[in-house]
């Protein structure tokens, strides 16, 4: 149940001057001042946060303009009075969760225990109260992926789809151009004057941090401190960045991988090649609709699924071995990570990612990467495979006819902020030393590289909190330039390490999700063999208890106990297995799993005896067993021990 809190007694005091001076007769409410509201909290966030509605003009500067409500919460410092200032975050990306992030600050008593954690919801996020969300659109995305056309063809129905999502915002008075890195920009600094805070710390994660930077420019004396996690700056080309971030992703792994991948750049180029001259076709299921297709994967589809594996440092474990296989052609090897891939992408609302990248990034980034030709050759330079959302943008862009955002919006100015600058070395979006770039933004700073953190940054590394809690407790002390936590704890898989087959992975998530059906004849062999094995244990004590003769009944165990047997032991070679590495089972399962099956077979042998004890009863145990074993076989055999 939702409960009702108290807004925190300076911005009370600025929400009841702003109800007691009323409106003005006749004009719209969005014509005013920003002003906050008291709200309800969301289930799940702790007992002492604070939420209210910040309430900001949709399009500054016109009078007509409706207002839109942004969401916010404060999760106030474990010990009061704070000894530190404020930290405001948003979400790391359009669409997603705005108090994810401040929960794990706040979740951090080095640093949620001295200072207030604020979040605001961005504007057109689904949390607003007009969101540029189009889930037709994000579908029709996806289904490009069942397309085997080129990436700039497969976009027309994304494009018809997203521009009926516009036209009906339109319709309910939205302006769409009014969603800019700027306008987010400037709600934050509303946020900090309506809630009466002095100044406050920063704290940008991935695509906020452009607009925090933004923030840090327009409201100097606002700002006391900067954070900023895979930091990109604001006059970047993405396009150009996000290509070269991929091949020093990959180069980085191959290098770490002690020899084993010599050169992941030049598997990625062969599947893709392999992949352009036969598109590979399989199941995926759309996460915006929820329907199962068949996909056909070109070159480009799978470089971008390869580029959003790589997001995750424990998916990301996998990728080496998993580029090996498709490079050598086994390109079934794709299918357990591509629903996990689509599934990401939905986190992001897409709509509102195109729309904001058609102002502040489409008209300002670079074309898409060319092969190079030879010098002097008279030949044509050949398109390479292509980030396929990117693509997108730049199909979609002209169609919508956004203007692109005025180019002094891209402008450095230098910030004398103490701030602290965190990149990954494998994230394959944002080059390292993009991030490392950021010292010329903010001259101040320093910067602190996380081995293997893929796009996980800061939050998702041990070390890296350490530096920023100690960071933030002296703000400007020198901390350690490295952390290498996550890349220990998320080696590349070894090759030597696994039996290749993409169908087991189907059994863990079934597991993970709770879906009994992909699990019905493990379950019924499970539940056999266990009360077979419970049954004839008793009868076992009770005919030794009686002292009578135990040989043939000993004999017919063997069944129930190699089956329980072999339960237990797939159990732990796999859990074990997920243990080292979460992404184990995308690319197969432990080289030992495969020999589990000497024990089905020794079961299956083991139901001779039952069938030699004669009688009904006995019969009727051997028949059944018969049946299940065998199920259980065939069953083992097809997802754990053919390769696939």
């Amino acid at each position: 149940m939702a409960r009702r809190i108290t807004v925190p007694i300076a911005a009370a005091t600025v929400l009841a001057a702003l109800i007691l001076s009323g409106p003005v007769l006749g004009q719209p409410p969005a014509a005013q001042a920003a002003s906050i509201a008291e709200r309800s909290c969301e289930d799940g966030l702790p007992d002492r946060a604070v939420c209210g509605t910040l309430s900001v003009p949709e399009t500054r500067g016109d009078p007509a303009s409706r207002a839109i409500d942004l969401p916010y919460v404060v999760i106030p410092a474990e010990t009061q009075p704070p000894t530190g200032s404020p930290v405001v975050t948003m979400a790391g990306g359009p669409g997603q969760s705005s108090t994810a992030i401040a929960e794990a600050l706040a979740a951090d008593p080095r640093i949620g225990g001295t200072r207030d954690i604020i979040a605001l919801a961005q504007r057109g996020g689904l949390e607003s109260s007009a969101p540029l969300d189009c889930p037709a659109a994000s579908a029709a995305y996806v289904d490009t992926f069942t397309d085997d056309s080129s990436p700039a063809a497969e976009m027309t129905t994304v494009a018809v789809e997203l521009k009926d999502c516009l036209a009906a915002f339109a319709e309910q008075g939205g302006n769409v151009s009014a969603y800019t890195r700027t306008e987010t920009a400037a709600d934050l600094v509303e946020l900090r004057t309506v809630l009466a805070y002095p100044s406050w710390t920063l704290f940008g994660d991935t695509w906020s941090t452009k607009v925090l930077q933004t923030v840090a420019t327009t409201d100097s004396a606002g700002v006391d401190a900067v954070v900023l996690n895979a930091f990109s700056p604001i006059d970047r080309d993405i396009k150009g960045d996000a290509y070269a971030a991929l091949e020093n992703a990959l180069r980085t792994l191959s290098e770490r991988s002690g020899g084993e991948y010599a050169d992941l750049n030049t598997d990625l180029a062969d599947t893709a090649a392999l992949f352009s001259d036969e598109p590979v076709n399989g199941l995926l299921t759309n996460p915006f609709t929820n329907r199962q297709r068949y996909y056909s994967l070109t070159g480009s589809d799978a470089v971008t699924i390869v580029q959003q594996a790589l997001y995750d440092p424990e998916t990301a474990a996998a990728v080496p071995y998993l580029l090996q296989r498709l490079a050598d052609g086994e390109t079934d090897a794709l299918n357990p990570i591509v629903d996990p891939v689509l599934e990401n992408l939905s986190r992001t609302s897409l709509a509102q990612y195109w729309v904001e990248a058609c102002r502040d990034e489409q008209p300002f980034w670079s074309a898409d990467p060319l092969e190079p030709v030879a010098e002097g050759s008279d030949e044509e330079p050949t398109p390479k495979p292509v980030l396929t959302y990117l693509t997108a943008a730049d199909q979609l862009c002209g169609p919508l006819g956004l203007a692109a955002s005025a180019g002094e919006t891209r402008t450095i100015v230098p910030q004398q902020q103490p701030a602290l600058i965190f990149g990954s070395d494998t994230d394959p979006l944002v080059p390292l030393a993009v991030v490392q770039s950021g010292t010329g933004s903010f001259p101040n700073s320093q910067v602190v590289t996380l081995q293997g953190a893929g796009r996980a940054g800061v939050l998702a590394d041990p070390c890296g909190m350490d530096q920023l809690a100690a960071w933030l407790a002296q703000t400007g002390i020198p901390v350690e330039t490295t952390c290498s936590d996550l890349a220990e704890a998320n080696p590349a898989i070894s090759a030597d390490e696994v039996h290749p087959t993409s169908r087991f992975d189907s059994v863990v998530t079934a597991v993970e999700d709770q879906e009994p059906f992909p699990l019905t004849i493990p379950l019924i062999f499970g539940g056999f063999a266990g009360l077979w094995f419970l049954g004839w244990l008793i009868a076992v004590i009770v005919q030794a208890v009686r002292r009578e003769s135990i040989a043939l009944l000993i004999a017919t165990g063997i069944a129930p106990v190699t089956g329980v047997a072999f339960l237990a032991a797939l159990w732990v070679t796999v859990s074990s297995a997920l243990a080292s590495s979460p992404a184990f089972t995308l690319v197969g399962v432990p080289t030992v799993t495969p020999w589990l099956g000497i024990l089905l077979g020794v079961g299956f042998l083991g139901i001779i005896p039952v069938w030699r004890l004669g009688g009904r009863a006995a019969a009727t145990l051997a028949a059944a067993a018969t049946i299940i074993w065998l199920g259980m076989i065939v069953w083992f055999v097809w997802v754990a021990v053919l390769p696939s």
